[in-house]
């Protein structure tokens, strides 16, 4: 994070425990977010995790193409809209 300019970092554990205090509790809300116009947004996690936060992301006119992601286990869904 500290390499990317004007980077925001939001972390969620659904039990953040003593190891990562900084981190909200519960599962991802990028719907409460406030979204900077023409952001970029980086995911990783498992395929459901992805597949939700990139329709909330869509839902709030994120533009595919400025959505990145790393999978966590196989690629099964890369290009489907």
């Amino acid at each position: 994070m500290r390499a990317l300019p004007g980077a925001t970092l939001h972390l969620w554990y659904e039990e953040p425990g003593d190891h990562a205090s900084e981190a909200a509790r519960g599962q991802a809300d990028v719907t409460a977010l406030e979204l900077q116009e023409g952001l970029t947004a980086y995911v990783c996690g498992p395929l459901p995790f992805m597949r939700a936060v990139r329709g909330d992301l869509l839902g709030r006119g994120v533009r595919a193409q400025d959505i990145h992601y790393e999978v966590f286990g196989p690629d099964l869904w890369l290009g489907q809209d």
